[in-house]
């Protein structure tokens, strides 16, 4: 979605998921819908709510979902190394994945993964925060035994220097596994999270 501004439109702000799962594994069905069907709806709600506001952000916004994830981040790989527009244009990554569901113990509670590396994001995420409602942690940043850091697609784009938070409900039981099915899903959550991204994406997109 290009931007308004001309001369800020060709920097970007990358809201993105991935659409793969497990598929079938010795004859059960592995559906994923927290794992990634909730970050993908995400993802193509954000770009059907950007795409009909009559006011288009001063960034374009870019729109993508990969597969491969689950095949050590093969999708966001190929794509940091085939860019549909410069990497060197992209100025803070959104990364939506396993946003439908609490971590036990946890409830309401958003994961803010490679925030306590990206301060000005997490800065951004927290303000657009206030009126959503949802409790943020950077926790699971420097967990060494989780690695979290390293386990999903926002990483390609850390390693390249850019900006990158992946927007992450926490483990839960089921996680990849047969139950990880819809009737599971933690919907009111799904919708605030997405409204952060909402929310953060646009201001991000209007910054000075």
């Amino acid at each position: 979605l290009e931007g308004s501004d001309p001369a800020l439109k060709s920097d970007t702000i990358v809201i993105q998921a991935h659409y793969d799962h497990l598929g079938i594994l010795n004859g059960h069905v592995y559906a994923g819908a927290n794992d990634n069907a909730s970050g993908t709806a995400a993802v193509m709600e954000l770009a059907r709510l950007f795409s009909r506001n009559g006011v288009r952000p001063k960034r374009s916004l870019l729109f993508v979902v990969y597969g491969s994830e689950e095949e050590s981040m093969l999708g966001s790989f190929y794509y940091t190394a085939h860019p549909l527009r410069p990497l060197a244009t992209t100025r803070a990554v959104l990364n939506l994945d396993m946003i439908g569901r609490d971590e036990p113990g946890y409830p309401n509670e958003l994961n803010l993964v490679g925030g306590f590396y990206n301060p000005n994001l997490k800065a951004a995420i927290e303000r657009a925060n206030q009126g959503v409602g949802l409790t943020l942690s950077s926790r699971l940043d420097q967990d060494r035994i989780l690695n979290v850091l390293f386990r999903c697609d926002h990483l390609p784009f850390l390693l390249d220097k850019i900006p990158a938070v992946w927007l992450f409900g926490g483990f839960h039981p089921g996680y990849h596994e047969p139950s990880d099915s819809v009737e599971n899903l933690n919907f009111p959550k799904l919708e605030k999270v997405t409204l952060l991204a909402y929310r953060t994406a646009l201001a991000l997109a209007n910054a000075p």
